[in-house]
């Protein structure tokens, strides 16, 4: 009798080869984008490549792929990989950009449910996840940005410098997105 059938029905599915093998394949990904990083004078947030990852991997692969690859990220962090933006570790989850941390694995698992749901394949689903997702980054960064800079300054450092990139990021994975056949079928 097989085990592992009748301790979790869907995890043998959740763990297959190809769940894995993209997970940490995102992972990585995830992780050289992070690196893709610009620093700001005025702000302790960088620019980073990072929202580009976290976006288009549940968009291409789901939720389970997308989840994962994300929580493997920050548990590499944790852990003490030097993993995070300016190759930090678990300092980056306790300082001002924590938040944007938190919101990439929110935004990761709305946009893979999302995607799953079939809610992406159109045009019009697509450009609102993408821009959800962003927004959900922003709302977490900023908040947790607040209690070290303040409200006013918050929206000041840790949204309005990133608006503009986040447009081209946002314009660059809808023509990514829809490029891609396969995410139409799920």
């Amino acid at each position: 009798m097989n085990t592992l059938r009748l301790l979790a029905p869907g995890l043998k599915q959740a763990l297959s080869n190809r769940t894995v093998q993209l997970s940490v394949l995102g992972t990585l990904v995830l992780v050289a984008c992070t690196q893709v990083r610009i620093p700001l004078p005025f702000t302790p947030v960088p620019i980073t490549g990072q929202t580009f990852a976290v976006i288009a991997w549940p968009l291409l692969f789901g939720y389970r792929v997308g989840m994962a690859s994300v929580l493997s990220y920050l548990a590499l962090g944790i852990l003490g990989a030097p993993v995070f933006a300016g190759f930090e570790s678990m300092s980056a989850l306790w300082g001002p950009t924590s938040g944007y941390l938190i919101g990439f694995a929110a935004a990761a698992a709305l946009l893979g449910r999302l995607r799953d749901a079939g809610l992406t394949s159109t045009r019009s689903g697509l450009a609102v996840s993408i821009v959800g997702a962003q927004a959900v980054i922003l709302l977490f960064g900023s908040l947790v940005l607040s209690t070290f800079v303040g409200t006013e300054n918050a929206i000041t450092m840790g949204v309005a410098p990133f608006l503009a990139g986040d447009v081209i990021k946002s314009a660059l994975l809808f023509a990514m997105i829809r490029s891609v056949r396969w995410n139409a079928a799920k």
